[in-house]
């Protein structure tokens, strides 16, 4: 008899069907032979495209309801973790499961938890590359390059860290139930930084480009004033020092600019 499942809003469940699209996004993920971490396997579709291919999987899957239809061939090649991806401790379950090696992250992520696990993994040193299912509005965003529409912060700090390549759009048809929104397939690789440029980039550059795009409406010169409690007047003392426009608004920034403004900015009024 042909189990059922009750698809559960809360969760975020848009389940993709289509195996030759599935088969697609694996190729393009690039996980041949190597350490896979799924989020979200549904009623394992996905997951039974990637087992064949992969060295070891490790799935998280919030709804336990869904065990019915997760029961493999390859059993000793998978291990899923029935729990909130975004309350777990990834580092230690990786440690756990593939003790230091190297991760390929892939996933079609409700749209409600994308932004948060994406801050989450960008920092974890294992996962080198990953393969993600996001909201289309939320990927063009973190797409976006500087004086277009949807540039913001979240554009800024990603781009900082990965190279990003576009792989596919998903019309909302092609989801059961249908959602409401498209969807879109993004690669993220990793880019070769230090640990000293990693911190940076997490810790006050972070910091200062969230500052930055507070409130879209203001300019740059405003939102550094507030959110950093700083004089304004102080504050056009360092523009006028480094040349920068006291009306430029962060959207007009490129990502290297922001990140020689941010050092700049630090050393001129004495942030440890």
């Amino acid at each position: 008899m042909k189990q059922k499942h009750i698809f559960k809003k809360k969760y975020g469940q848009n389940f993709l069907n289509d195996v030759n699209l599935l088969k697609n996004i694996i190729q393009k993920a690039d996980l041949e032979n190597k350490n896979v971490v799924e989020i979200g396997p549904g009623k394992g579709t996905l997951t039974r495209l990637i087992l064949p291919k992969a060295k070891k999987v490790l799935a998280y899957e919030i709804d336990s309801d869904l065990k019915i239809f997760l029961d493999f061939d390859e059993e000793s090649k998978i291990n899923i973790i029935y729990d909130d991806v975004l309350t777990r401790d990834l580092l230690e379950d990786f440690v756990k499961y593939f003790q230091k090696e190297e991760i390929v992250l892939i996933g079609n992520l409700p749209y409600s938890i994308a932004t948060p696990l994406l801050f989450k993994i960008l920092f974890i040193p294992q996962i080198r590359t990953f393969t993600i299912m996001i909201q289309k509005e939320v990927g063009l965003r973190i797409i976006s390059k500087e004086k277009e529409k949807n540039y913001n912060a979240l554009s800024v700090l990603v781009q900082s860290l990965t190279c990003i390549t576009k792989i596919k759009v998903i019309k909302k048809n092609m989801f059961f139930p249908q959602p409401k929104v498209d969807g879109i397939v993004l690669r993220f690789d990793k880019l070769d930084l230090n640990n000293e440029e990693k911190e940076f980039i997490e810790k006050d550059f972070y910091r200062f480009v969230k500052a930055s795009f507070q409130q879209k409406r203001k300019n740059l010169l405003n939102n550094l004033s507030k959110n950093f409690d700083i004089d304004k007047n102080e504050i056009l003392n360092f523009f006028q020092k480094h040349n920068i426009s006291k009306n430029i608004r962060a959207e007009e920034i490129s990502i290297s600019r922001f990140k020689e403004i941010t050092i700049l900015f630090l050393k001129f009024f004495n942030f440890k």
